[in-house]
């Protein structure tokens, strides 16, 4: 699973988070008793006022072709990439797109991809 973003611990449970700028939500892809539907296969849970509740951002990262990277979402059997280790030519090199200034993305299969694993920040 690639995991990139805010998360919250609630019930000793991860769950994706975000705010409004005055609330705090999280989100399941299933009912939870206490969620609400928002969509189909979407339910948030308001939990601004609960004290149950520790988070961190969480991200995926590893290594491709001998540089950093930080995996960003999947697509079965590939998943798009962002070079993390700071030098725009040697992004360049290995063919990645610009997206925006310093900041170079990919398409790379998974097998490709070593060390994959989770770092929480915060």
């Amino acid at each position: 699973m690639i995991r990139e973003g805010l998360y919250l611990i609630w019930h000793d449970e991860p769950y994706p988070a975000n705010t409004d700028g005055y609330r705090v939500f999280i989100y399941a892809d299933r009912p939870i008793d206490g969620f609400r539907e928002t969509g189909p296969g979407r339910y948030e849970r308001d939990v601004t006022d609960e004290d149950d509740v520790a988070g961190a951002y969480i991200s995926t990262v590893g290594t491709w072709r001998g540089v950093p990277v930080k995996a960003l979402y999947d697509d079965g059997d590939r998943v798009r990439i962002e070079y993390t280790g700071g030098h725009a030519p040697i992004a360049e090199s290995l063919g990645m797109d610009r997206v925006d200034k310093g900041v170079y993305q990919t398409w790379a299969a998974r097998a490709d991809l070593t060390d994959l694993h989770e770092i929480a920040l915060g």
